[in-house]
């Protein structure tokens, strides 16, 4: 190519993001209708009715002007999100999904040569955005229980650190983090401490009120999970005050649509349905892991997620074998045995109980057959 000279030499080493093949396409090769396949590689939320939120986007849509431009300062829908999560307005940043917020981040922060702390296996973006920057990411590996090696992580930190990436509950293991091991790499590590809460709703706690006790803790939420709307990409940080002003001065304007800022508002003024639905999530996930683990062949981790993380066991069947058996059953599920500690890993997007039951019967037909 005539332009390759051109084009920044950290951009022609990447490879583009290789997700699993989309409903659609299995469908299309399966000879089923998009209905009869499971999308649980995604981690969606698929406890909230199709139609429930159809009927949200008319209401959003009936109150919008689409011929004119989104609130810049997405006034109305930083102050709905500031009273449901009890923040000021004012230490909320809008993003175009949190992996826009992410992106924002790492521009604020990192100049060539900057390292950032990822602490693996976990959400790939971090890395992608720190090496998109010229930066340098510094793996830390997770503790076999998938706990945080808070000790190693402290001892990574040098003079060029600038973020440490926590994923709490974290992607793809499920695990939270304790809230200990997350202070004392906050108060010791003198770094922006970024703490992805993206599955936060269906877990134990949220550290949203810590923002103003440490001027260095960034907390990341979604509405892609719990409020369903992944469709629209919307999501936030919260910091303090000071530290959003400066980090608002970096986003591009309009980045957030008019839909995805007034679906926000209203998705908020309908938490008693969502949180009914995350209790449902909960119950599932109970479910399925204690099913999952009745199975000798498997071995399914503890979640504080909207989806399980499950080991092959079985002698001489790998994680992609069985994710193939599922494929041909019309049941996507995303394979994580290329991360470290996840050898013959599959993660499972959990579903309402007639999901979860077409996805046990189809893992013990796969599990009875020659891999």
């Amino acid at each position: 190519m005539k332009n390759e000279k051109l084009i920044r030499q950290i951009v022609l080493g990447f490879k583009p993001y290789q997700g699993e093949i989309s409903p659609e396409e299995l469908a299309k090769q399966l000879g089923v209708s998009k209905e009869d396949i499971l999308p649980l590689h995604a981690n969606e939320n698929l406890f909230i009715e199709k139609e429930w939120i159809l009927e949200k986007t008319r209401e959003a849509i009936s109150a919008l002007d689409f011929r004119s431009y989104p609130d810049p300062e997405t006034v109305e829908t930083r102050e709905a999100i500031a009273e449901h999560f009890a923040l000021d307005s004012s230490e909320i940043v809008l993003g175009n999904g949190s992996d826009e917020v992410l992106d924002i981040l790492t521009k604020v922060f990192i100049e060539p040569g900057n390292e950032t702390i990822i602490l693996d296996p976990t959400f790939g973006i971090y890395r992608f955005f720190t090496l998109l920057l010229n930066g340098k990411p510094q793996t830390v590996l997770l503790n076999e229980d998938f706990s945080p090696n808070v000790e190693a992580v402290l001892k990574s930190v040098t003079p060029k650190t600038r973020i440490i990436f926590l994923c709490s509950p974290n992607n793809p293991t499920g695990n939270q983090y304790p809230k200990e091991d997350i202070k004392r790499i906050i108060e010791e590590s003198g770094c922006i401490v970024a703490v992805d809460e993206a599955y936060a709703d269906f877990a134990d706690y949220t550290l949203l009120k810590w923002i103003n006790d440490y001027e260095n803790l960034i907390v990341l939420r979604s509405f892609s999970k719990s409020f369903g709307i992944a469709g629209l990409r919307i999501g936030f940080a919260a910091t303090n005050s000071e530290l959003a002003d400066i980090i608002r001065k970096t986003v591009v304007p309009y980045n957030v649509n008019k839909l995805a800022q007034k679906m926000a508002v209203v998705l908020i003024d309908s938490w008693d349905y969502l949180y009914k639905k995350i209790l449902e999530v909960k119950k599932e996930r109970e479910f399925l892991y204690n099913q999952l683990n009745k199975n000798e062949n498997l071995k399914a981790y503890p979640s504080q997620a909207n989806f399980l993380l499950l080991r092959v066991v079985k002698p001489h069947y790998t994680a992609k074998s069985l994710q193939n058996k599922l494929l041909s059953k019309g049941i996507l599920v995303r394979d994580r045995s290329d991360l470290p500690l996840l050898n013959n890993c599959l993660r499972i997007t959990l579903g309402p109980r007639k999901i979860n039951q077409r996805l046990l019967d189809s893992i013990e037909e796969a599990l009875s057959e020659e891999p």
